[in-house]
């Protein structure tokens, strides 16, 4: 049987931060070269956020492993 993108899960790191930001409220998918960083596994994607979240100087930034909605993304992309 062939695996279809809704087949694979993928997990990113979403990052939040306050309304306490001088900068406002605000969250997204964290980005290396204009794309969002995709993980194989909970496990990787938690990991890298809890590194994010020891190496980050604003205590109004947060890291957070989540599953993507990969269709949704693919839209994002396109469009």
């Amino acid at each position: 049987m062939e695996k279809t993108i809704g087949d694979e899960k993928k997990f990113g790191i979403w990052a939040v931060r306050s309304s306490a930001s001088i900068c406002g409220a605000a969250q997204a998918w964290v980005k290396r070269d204009g794309k969002p960083e995709m993980f194989d596994t909970y496990e990787e994607a938690a990991s890298m956020a809890e590194s994010y979240n020891r190496e980050c100087y604003s205590m109004y930034v947060h890291y957070y492993p989540k599953e993507m909605d990969l269709t949704k993304e693919m839209d994002m992309q396109l469009g």
